[in-house]
């Protein structure tokens, strides 16, 4: 394959390669945190709610602390981490091809 456009047509290729890893690792992590979130009950009960603020925020830090590190977001967490360790590393390893080498077109 030849690429007649660009400064550095070798590059094309390992560049295309890192924005598609980037673009999924930065989907799996969004789409992970966002079932995480939604799945989490922000309100609580109605006695609950019925409480004096300080009182509430404080119950409903300590739920959502528990539920977040609950068994049942487990794979939720893990790919949230795996997420972002791939992205982390994937957009350096292309911030140093760019840096060194230069961009591809």
């Amino acid at each position: 394959m030849k690429y007649e456009w660009a400064d550095n047509p070798h590059l094309f290729i390992p560049v295309t390669a890192c924005v598609v890893v980037v673009l999924l690792s930065f989907a799996a992590m969004f789409i992970s945190l966002a079932s995480i979130i939604l799945r989490i009950d922000f309100y609580g009960s109605i006695d609950e709610q019925n409480a004096p603020w300080s009182e509430r925020m404080g119950k409903r830090d300590s739920r959502l602390h528990a539920e977040f590190w609950s068994p049942h977001f487990q794979k939720a967490r893990r790919t949230l981490g795996y997420g972002a360790i791939v992205f982390f590393s994937t957009f350096g390893a292309l911030a140093l091809i760019v840096t060194l080498f230069g961009h591809p077109s």
